[in-house]
């Protein structure tokens, strides 16, 4: 469709591929019936072609397997039509996809509503409810696990089935939504970049002929979320997903950031201490969850990385092991998920495999092998210290989401001028310090020369203040 047959409304997002705006109600060119719509513009036109054959992919997932198709249109953002110029009907200048349904949204404490996207699970719990008034699940929590499975299964359905093989790779924070309303539940943006790869695949394990072709583009990744397997601007494959879920596992269950990229690009052993509640103590030891970690995020053995359908089978042990295997079936029911779910194995846990269930007190793993070299995941049970986030500024405390207050929210009070400092200074280390490791690692050189350059100006700026506020100071003294 035309451009210029578009009534575009607020814009609602932008980012370094484009910009994504509302799309009027009751437009002509949009299709309807069907959920309300959106338009994402892009920085840099692509040829028609490749968003063509994204469009065509329900289409095509629906004559080899209905259940994709609709996995495919109820648990993301996929674009339904390309748009392109009247002068040049060659290049697409955007796609217009379906907006992020309304349980995918989260209200914060001013009011205003945002997308509900992984960097608040990713993060510590009271700090998200002091800072935007938002009440999350704590590290550990069934909901955080459902959610991951939820993406397993998701993800499963796009790349285990009979329909085209879907890899997005750009799995990140900001791409990726999650719900507990009324079930877990996740739904996937950005997918006008994703990679039609590989042959559809048979039920007898051959390969039948695959009629859609990989979209030549300049891949776009996130940094801390991409996979250092993978070199920059290379088209992801299927590996590259599964390394992202595993990450995703760490940072939801850990509720904490876990930068694994940079040492990974460096060729250093990795080792991830993933801190879980006392409540996990009384549960069987799981080396085969730790060890599906390990797997999933290794360099050494990339090919190798555990499938989504096997990280949903643990998961479904696990969730059992939590004493929540009905939100496995919840979550499977909120996006229309009609696949069973893995068979039933009486007293099974994750990876217990006969090793008996000493608990994760000490903290020690039941190896046989070692399976990634490079990477070792410990789970330590601790205690969670009581929370010290304060909301500063003034204005009275506001309520919390459940009717009382949030935590943190009671002792509201300005900065002093050495907490001032104190921030101010930790923040120029830090940029300085990002600056100077992105200029040490491959692939991310002009990145870190961009961020050098522009701390370096700060800095001679600062310079100038600070010596003109000395000459103003001690010009009286001196005579001038």
């Amino acid at each position: 469709m035309l451009v210029t047959e578009l009534r575009l409304g607020e814009l609602l997002a932008e980012g370094g591929e484009g910009r994504v705006f509302e799309v009027a109600a009751g437009d002509p060119g949009v299709p309807r019936p069907g959920p309300v719509m959106v338009y994402k513009q892009l920085r840099r036109p692509r040829p028609l072609v490749d968003l063509s054959l994204l469009c065509a992919v329900p289409a095509v997932a629906a004559g080899r397997d209905e259940a994709v198709c609709r996995r495919i249109l109820s648990s993301s953002a996929w674009p339904a039509a390309a748009v392109v110029d009247d002068q040049d009907a060659r290049l697409a200048l955007g796609s217009l996809m379906p907006r992020a349904p309304a349980e995918f949204w989260l209200r914060h404490r001013d009011g205003l509503l945002r997308l509900a996207t992984l960097s608040y699970l990713a993060g510590d719990p009271d700090r998200m409810a002091v800072a935007y008034g938002v009440t999350l699940p704590p590290p550990g929590a069934a909901e955080r696990v459902a959610l991951v499975y939820a993406l397993a299964r998701l993800l499963d359905a796009w790349q285990g089935g009979a329909g085209p093989v879907v890899v997005h790779g750009d799995l990140s924070a900001k791409n990726v939504l999650w719900s507990l309303r009324p079930a877990p539940a996740v739904y996937v943006l950005d997918c006008d970049g994703a990679v039609i790869g590989g042959a559809p695949r048979e039920p007898d394990g051959g390969a039948a002929t695959d009629d859609l072709a990989r979209p030549g583009l300049l891949r776009a990744t996130t940094p801390n979320w991409d996979d250092p397997a993978l070199a920059p601007g290379a088209v992801p494959t299927e590996a590259s997903d599964r390394y992202v879920l595993g990450l995703v596992f760490l940072r939801l269950v850990g509720a904490a950031h876990f930068p694994l990229q940079g040492r990974q690009r460096a060729h250093e052993r990795v080792n991830v201490d993933l801190d879980l509640p006392r409540s996990w103590r009384k549960f069987p030891d799981m080396p085969g969850l730790w060890e599906m970690c390990e797997r999933s995020l290794s360099l050494v053995n990339a090919a190798e990385r555990p499938t989504p359908a096997q990280w949903a089978a643990a998961l479904e042990d696990l969730l059992d092991v939590l004493g929540a295997t009905e939100m496995a079936t919840r979550a499977r029911a909120a996006q229309g998920d009609e696949r069973p779910a893995r068979p039933a194995r009486s007293g099974a846990v994750p990876g217990s495999h006969g090793l008996g269930s000493q608990g994760l007190g000490l903290g020690a793993l039941a190896r046989t092998a070692v399976t990634a070299p490079d990477v070792v995941v410990r789970p330590v049970v601790r205690h969670r210290a009581v929370a010290t986030w304060q909301l500063t500024g003034a204005g009275p405390a506001l309520p919390g989401a459940a009717g009382g207050r949030n935590p943190g929210l009671s002792g509201m009070a300005a900065l002093t001028p050495r907490q001032m400092a104190h921030r101010t200074l930790t923040t120029w280390a830090a940029a300085h310090g990002l600056a100077a490791r992105l200029v040490r690692l491959p692939g991310r050189r002009l990145n870190g020369l961009r961020r050098l350059v522009g701390v370096l100006v700060l800095d001679v700026a600062a310079a100038c203040v600070v010596l003109f506020l000395v000459g103003m100071a001690v010009s009286p003294w001196i005579g001038l």
